[in-house]
């Protein structure tokens, strides 16, 4: 294939988010294959193309993960299916971070604290009101996914339900969740095997909280100020680290009480690697955390490829 045509393959069958990633290996002298597998193929032909390609390897295009059609598949279980060596967690690893409930009773049964929550059944309003008249206030999110789209604050349950009807077709299911009032959040990084672990204290400007658009700038991100804090959140970053048992690449998303108790509110096992936002040009999350802790973009997946 000469380079007219792989430049056409490149462009139409990798998303902008794995573009940055081939640049930084191109860029790095990594000798690799790529074929693209599009969401829906039944990835029937990937154990002869992986052979064929002398690969050692697959390296996913993040978003795209599931194959969907009349069965919907998890492109981690084919791979593993294959013995296809993959980068990132294992499937069932992959899997329960997807899944919001899951991993909450999966930490809940480790014995880590975790903040109230309830799968929302929009056919059962009662459920939700009682939930919400003990904790005042809920924060919704799809059950499944790694995005923050969909997410919400109510104090009102008719406006609760209506938002998680609207969605569903969408998103699927929601996850209710109490509300803190007065607390922090913050952000933790972790990638490659040993691992390296940058936690961040995250800010939301007011009038931009969990709005249903919620994009990535209305973040700010900065050093968390308090050593002890610090401490803290590298202490229970490992706890959950081995809990789910996470390889490669994760953020976990962590809140805190008035008392510095520390919440976790999601695991994901693909944060967002684009060295730019393309919703808004500005840095990603991946991009953001790595130049508070002097971390190139480059060397960062470097880190994560096992080769810096």
């Amino acid at each position: 294939m000469n380079e007219k045509q792989k430049d056409f393959e490149f462009k139409q069958g990798y998303s902008g988010e794995m573009s940055y990633v081939i640049d930084v290996m191109k860029k790095n002298g990594i000798d690799f294959k790529t074929h693209f597998f599009e969401i829906g193929n039944d990835f029937s032909g990937l154990s002869d193309i992986f052979l064929k390609s002398g690969a050692d390897i697959v390296f996913c295009d993040f978003y795209h993960n599931l194959a969907e059609g009349d069965k919907i598949k998890w492109i981690f279980d084919e791979l593993e299916k294959l013995g296809i060596p993959h980068y990132l967690s294992s499937s069932d690893t992959m899997k329960l971070m997807f899944d919001k409930i899951l991993c909450q009773k999966k930490l809940k049964s480790s014995g880590i604290g975790v903040l109230p929550f309830m799968s929302v059944d929009v056919n059962n309003i009662n459920s939700l009101d009682k939930f919400l008249a003990k904790h005042k206030k809920v924060i919704l999110k799809p059950t499944q996914g790694y995005s923050s789209v969909g997410i919400a604050v109510f104090d009102e349950v008719d406006k609760a339900i209506n938002h998680s009807k609207i969605f569903k077709e969408e998103y699927g299911d929601f996850i209710a969740e109490k509300f803190l009032e007065g607390k922090k959040e913050y952000q933790i990084l972790i990638i490659g095997r040993k691992p390296e672990i940058y936690p961040v204290e995250v800010g939301i400007p007011l009038g931009k909280v969990y709005d249903e658009g919620m994009k990535e700038e209305h973040f700010s991100r900065d050093r968390v100020k308090s050593l002890d804090i610090y401490n803290k959140l590298i202490k229970f970053s490992k706890i959950i680290n081995d809990t789910i048992g996470m390889l490669d690449l994760a953020r976990i998303d962590v809140i805190s009480d008035s008392d510095n108790n520390l919440y976790p509110i999601d695991v994901n096992g693909i944060p967002y690697l684009a060295k730019i936002n393309p919703h808004s040009g500005e840095n990603a999350s991946l991009t953001q955390i790595g130049k508070i802790f002097g971390r190139s973009y480059e060397s960062m997946i470097m880190e994560i490829l096992g080769l810096y």
